[in-house]
């Protein structure tokens, strides 16, 4: 059977997750990674992974023949001392061109993946999706700029679009949190902050379960959904998690919020001109102090959006993960 629905980055976690959660439902599915990066190392006999690059017109064509569902997912994430003109290529024009040629090839629904991290810091939890918009960096400003290319360009191409928001990806596999745990079991972890604020997830499964009810459900059309856990936790209920998993209690002392601030900035700043990854920054240090809690009843309401996997759970099935990888003891 020829693929009928593409699914862009396949090669980063979310993507690769959602190829192989489509095939495995029985849709024929296309992933199209980026080359560069490494082709994928999973394989579905419904599932068909070609090279590709959103900046690259000639490739998304190619990738779209035969399409009747698109998942967006390609994006620049987020690595360090990247100009901000990289980013505006793949997060905004790159969107561009993936909703041009759907548009072309008759594409009856298409599913943008955006990022809750557009609300910023939350002030009034929990965040729905009319909050305050409020990007701190140059991933969350033009993965906004994205969305709403999304939201508003698509339609005028004749697009049916929906959006999707997902809280912080967390599932099997996802090296995201891996520094994390290694610190907790090594006794390395250091604690800022009172450890109160909270955090909101989002497992995998649940998420691809998100996506295909935006695929699907009339409703959806239009629309922008928060997609999340059934609630966020404390810091200080995560730490104890990763604890109880890897074995070692996390630190009971707490350094000042004020001196993590101080030291990030200076740390990001002096390793910027010699182009090297801070051991140390800014967007890590905010980890410790900003809020990200969310309401997910519009997706509830609208798409029927249950989330099942319990947040104690699914951390401890991921840290499994990891020492099932070898990358913990």
């Amino acid at each position: 059977m020829k693929p009928t629905s593409l699914v862009t980055g396949a090669n980063g976690y979310t993507g690769m997750m959602l190829s192989q959660y489509l095939a495995k439902k029985g849709i024929p599915t296309r992933g199209m990674y980026y080359a560069p990066d490494g082709a994928p190392d999973f394989s579905h006999e419904n599932l068909e992974l070609v090279p590709g690059d959103v900046r690259d017109r000639k490739s998304v064509e190619q990738a779209m023949e035969g399409i009747t569902t698109v998942y967006h997912l390609a994006a620049l994430y987020r690595p360090v001392n990247v100009r901000r003109h990289d980013y505006r290529d793949v997060n905004i024009t790159g969107t561009k061109n993936v909703l041009e040629i759907a548009a072309a090839a008759k594409v009856e629904r298409f599913v943008h993946c955006s990022t809750i991290g557009v609300h910023g810091h939350v002030e009034n939890p929990p965040a729905g999706e009319d909050a305050p918009i409020k990007p701190d960096d140059y991933y969350q400003e033009t993965k906004y700029e994205g969305e709403i290319l999304a939201r508003e360009y698509g339609p005028e191409l004749g697009l049916k679009v929906s959006v999707i928001r997902p809280a912080a990806i967390y599932g099997p596999g996802e090296k995201r949190f891996l520094k994390l745990a290694q610190l907790i079991q090594q006794r390395r972890f250091w604690m800022f902050g009172s450890g109160d604020i909270l955090y909101h997830f989002i497992n995998i499964d649940d998420l691809c379960d998100a996506f295909v009810l935006c695929a699907t459900k009339e409703e959806a059309i239009g629309n922008v959904y928060i997609i999340a856990d059934d609630h966020a936790i404390k810091l200080n209920d995560i730490l104890r998690i990763f604890g109880d998993a890897v074995g070692t209690p996390p630190p009971k002392m707490r350094w000042p919020l004020s001196l993590l601030m101080g030291v990030s900035t200076v740390v990001e700043f002096a390793c910027k001109p010699f182009k090297i990854p801070p051991p140390l920054h800014r967007r890590r240090a905010e980890w410790f102090w900003s809020i990200r809690s969310f309401d997910i009843s519009a997706a509830r309401r609208d798409i029927g959006y249950d989330p099942k996997m319990a947040i104690e759970d699914g951390l401890t099935k991921m840290i499994q993960s990891y020492r099932e990888a070898g990358w913990i003891k």
